[in-house]
Formats: C-alpha cells, sequence, structure tokens
C-alpha cells in the first residue's frame, strides 16, 4: 500500500470510505458520521493538518485507488488518533496496522484513540493491535449521546 498526504480531492473517497464502515442498524453512529464527514468538514480538516507540522492526514491506496485514511496528531509525547478508517473490502489485509507503522515510523510514541463502543470491528482491531482499555467516557457527537472508549498504546 502506498501512503501519501491527503489532498482537498480525496473529501469524497474519504467520505465514502468512512461511510461505508457503518452498519446501517447503528443509527446514532450513522448520523454523527454523516456529519463529520460532510465534504467541506473532510476539505477542512485536511487543509489543517497541510498547514500545521504536527498534523497528518494521509491516504493510503492499493493499485491507485484510495481505500483507507488516517488523521493523527503529534502531542508532542503522544499520537493522538483522531480518524482511522479502511474500506471494508481491504479489511484484516494488514492494510490497518500499515497506518500505525507509518505513524510510529514518523515518530516513536505511544498512541491514544476513542472509538465509539458499538463500533465492535474497530475495537477488536485495536486490541489485536496491543492497545489497552484506559476507561470509558460518555459523550454527545453531533447531538448523538454515545459511549466512547479510550484507548492507548505503548510502544515496546
Amino acid at each position: 500500500m502506498n501512503m501519501r498526504e491527503a489532498v482537498p480531492e480525496d473529501a469524497a473517497l474519504i467520505r465514502t470510505i468512512a461511510l461505508a464502515t457503518i452498519s446501517e442498524d447503528d443509527l446514532n453512529r450513522l448520523k454523527a458520521m454523516e456529519r463529520a464527514y460532510r465534504q467541506e468538514e473532510i476539505v477542512r480538516a485536511i487543509s489543517s493538518s497541510e498547514e500545521a507540522r504536527e498534523q497528518y492526514f494521509i491516504v493510503g491506496e492499493f493499485e491507485e485507488d484510495v481505500i483507507g485514511f488516517c488523521h493523527a496528531i503529534d502531542r508532542g509525547d503522544m499520537w493522538e488518533m483522531l480518524r482511522l478508517y479502511l474500506h471494508p473490502d481491504f479489511h484484516r489485509n494488514g492494510y490497518g496496522a500499515a497506518f500505525l507503522n507509518y505513524l510510529q515510523s514518523k515518530k516513536t510514541q505511544p498512541m491514544e484513540v476513542y472509538v465509539e463502543n458499538s463500533n465492535d470491528q474497530a475495537i477488536a482491531f485495536l486490541l489485536h493491535q496491543s492497545f489497552k482499555e484506559v476507561n470509558r467516557i460518555q459523550e454527545e457527537v453531533y447531538d448523538q449521546p454515545m459511549e466512547l472508549i479510550h484507548l492507548r498504546y505503548h510502544p515496546s
């Protein structure tokens, strides 16, 4: 998989990938994601990461097609992963781990992420990648109540 910085022209594909990961039964998550992944919001996030040295918004390509993306902030002593999505057609092939390895190649340091408790696949993936649960919080995300699981990874 080839990794590169996201550009505003990737926004439509990023939205498609993010929404493809949601079960139609998970209405709260779907409502929040539809708002979070409006095309103008994605373009804004890409543009802000282009301007800030400590932010990375990257896409992964397979055979020249964007198949996933990751948005993370280098907080100095910790990666804060804001987004990590892979199109469902490419799950279980090591591509998700490749994004984590990419960040660690930039700077080896702990990572943390908050995941909706209903996102079983993401939670299973992160636990498999040696993330550990720190705590759970209740939060409103785009006016939708959600339980978020705070996970952290410590490199060996």
